[in-house]
């Protein structure tokens, strides 16, 4: 086996074990999830386990993700520290709002929600939790993100995505690029009904650098009953100058 096949078969592991969720996964169900041999997913399993990437769960014979998954992580998602720099603007947010608020990024062609903080109400969101990723073209973040990418990359992205916007969330290329010249007119995105949380809306600005370049979005989720034409420009501005702070918190 190969090195690179080795580092392959390693991360579908992990990848595995994280979708197993808190019951963890078993040597069996893992050697028939990456097509080897039992000797071979044991090996790469004790490999990860010494390196803490991967620990034993109750009951026995079954393995979760290790800590130091979250101590990269941790340092993965505080970039240039958005993360940090983001997390008392989430919180003034929620607390003025009571609405859900996040914090996602693009990351190729997926975005990912870097932090979150849930409001008085519970809400569904596509990305679930922190770490969660959807496809770029879902979601209110994701358009405000592709509104403020080049042409050649957008375009990339959402014919890469194109099958699965159609099929899972019942969303047409063209319809999301169609929404985009309002987005940036605008300066922030309200989303597109799909079939996958259609009682859901939000509202979405972009953190944009010096060169008006997306550093990432700054989004919330709530029951569509709640976002009223007065609530949908209140979130607008205040979300706007709080992008604004971040940034110039960012530069300083």
């Amino acid at each position: 086996m190969s090195g690179t096949q080795t580092l392959e078969r390693a991360f579908l592991l992990l990848r595995v074990i994280a979708a197993s969720g808190q019951q963890g996964a078993s040597l069996d169900e893992l050697r028939a999830a990456i097509g080897c041999s039992q000797a071979t997913a044991y090996r790469l399993l004790q490999y990860l386990r010494r390196q803490g990437f991967v620990r034993g769960a109750v009951p026995r014979g079954r393995y979760v993700l290790g800590y130091e998954l979250f101590a990269l992580g941790a340092q993965a998602g505080n970039a240039s520290a958005l993360r940090e720099r983001a997390r008392p603007v989430l919180l003034r947010l929620a607390q003025r709002f009571g609405d859900s608020f996040f914090l996602l990024v693009a990351d190729g062609h997926q975005v990912l929600c870097l932090d979150m903080l849930a409001g008085e109400l519970p809400v569904q969101s596509y990305s679930g939790a922190v770490g969660g990723r959807i496809p770029m073209g879902v979601g209110q973040a994701s358009q405000v993100l592709l509104a403020w990418l080049g042409r050649s990359e957008r375009n990339e992205i959402l014919a890469h995505n194109a099958a699965t916007l159609r099929l899972d969330y019942g969303l047409e290329v063209e319809r999301i690029t169609a929404s985009l010249p309002s987005v940036k007119r605008l300066g922030y995105a309200s989303g597109l009904v799909d079939k996958r949380l259609p009682g859901y809306t939000g509202l979405a600005v972009p953190i944009l650098d010096v060169s008006g370049q997306p550093l990432g979005a700054l989004s919330c989720a709530l029951a569509r009953p709640r976002m009223t034409d007065a609530r949908r420009q209140a979130l607008a501005q205040v979300m706007k100058e709080e992008a604004q702070r971040l940034v110039v918190a960012l530069e300083s």
